[in-house]
């Protein structure tokens, strides 16, 4: 069995209390027994700042291997250049292999927009990366591929569907897809795989279509806890106590 810790959402922007909030969720995570990853799925800054990514790095774990990947708030060349500075290889796209799985993280951010999309490029990383793993492969993406029931949110999800799903189609290895961006926990199904999307560490997208604002920041952060058995994945989604904060 292979155990990952998958948080989203941090948008560190310097101050105390947003990486209070992403280090606690960080110290809830890597307490889980047998641990073998921890992976962020994106908006780890808030502006795309150097001092936010340089944050953002120096609070991962330096002995559990970690995937990060870009949302709609982060920066390509901010991003990398601080990845380079923190002494990590810089990429956008990326996979690990962790306990006989392959973790592939997929850039599906656009700068300066919301929305998002996997390009040809990130598309074929993900079909070599899929083809050469020597057991099942998942998916690591900012923008989820299916729908939350939110009239806003909605619109801003990834938007180049058919080739997402020609892909998990062709591709046999892959499982399931794990996702960020809409700040809540998900569960659902695409191109006949789970996908399963971290709560927000920042904040908790309000239920209903309700705006103004859309998120709320006083909500605890939460972890989603991956189990891979095989071909099977079981989650279970964890909500910090006021007390860990």
């Amino acid at each position: 069995m292979t155990v990952i810790a998958h948080l989203s959402d941090p948008h560190l922007d310097t101050t105390p209390l947003r990486l209070r909030r992403f280090e606690a969720a960080l110290a809830a995570a890597s307490s889980m027994p047998g641990l073998d990853a921890v992976v962020v799925s994106g908006d780890l800054a808030d502006h795309g700042a150097d001092e936010e990514y340089a944050q953002f790095f120096a609070a991962l774990p330096v002995d559990i291997p970690t995937l990060v990947v870009p949302g709609n708030h982060d920066d390509s060349e901010a991003m990398l250049r601080s990845q380079a500075r923190a002494g990590r290889e810089p990429a956008l796209s990326a996979a690990i292999d962790v306990a006989g799985v392959r973790l592939v993280g997929l850039d599906s951010h656009l700068d300066s927009r919301v929305e998002g999309r996997l390009s040809p490029e990130t598309l074929d990383f993900a079909r070599h990366a899929a083809l050469a793993a020597d057991g099942p492969v998942v998916l690591v993406m900012h923008h989820p591929p299916v729908p939350v029931g939110h009239d806003v949110a909605d619109d801003w999800n990834l938007q180049n569907l058919p080739d997402l799903e020609a892909l998990i189609a062709e591709q046999p290895r892959i499982i399931g897809v794990f996702t960020g961006h809409v700040h809540t926990a998900l569960a659902a199904t695409f191109a006949g795989v789970p996908v399963l999307g971290a709560p927000g560490i920042v904040s908790t997208m309000r239920l209903g279509s309700r705006v103004n604002p859309i998120a709320d920041s006083r909500a605890m952060p939460g972890v989603a806890l991956h189990v891979v058995d095989g071909t099977r994945i079981r989650t279970v989604f964890h909500y910090l106590s006021p007390a860990e904060l």
